[in-house]
């Protein structure tokens, strides 16, 4: 099952992003966005981050993949997937 396919076809819910905190998929799930209900995320494994965000037309996407590595650090991952989706989204606005 892929990323985008496990999520349902709307902004998560805290309960929601707590239960994909909670799996073994992923080592971290987070919103990037403090209100609820999440409408853009990061995902992170050992290996790799992704940044996925909402569209009321879209749906789900994952607009930012960044692998992991000795060059890269975790941290470095999520910000470039953040501002990824921060871009994504001032573009679908502007639009």
């Amino acid at each position: 099952m892929g990323l985008i396919s496990s999520l349902p076809s709307r902004p998560l819910k805290a309960p929601e992003l707590s239960s994909l905190n909670r799996a073994d998929a992923f080592e971290l799930v987070v919103s990037v966005e403090s209100e609820e209900p999440a409408r853009s995320l990061l995902f992170a494994t050992e290996t790799w981050v992704k940044g996925a965000l909402f569209d009321e037309d879209e749906g789900w996407t994952v607009v930012e993949t960044v692998e992991l590595g000795d060059e890269l650090q975790r941290v470095d991952g999520l910000q470039a997937c953040e501002e990824a989706i921060v871009a994504a989204r001032d573009e679908g606005e502007s639009n």
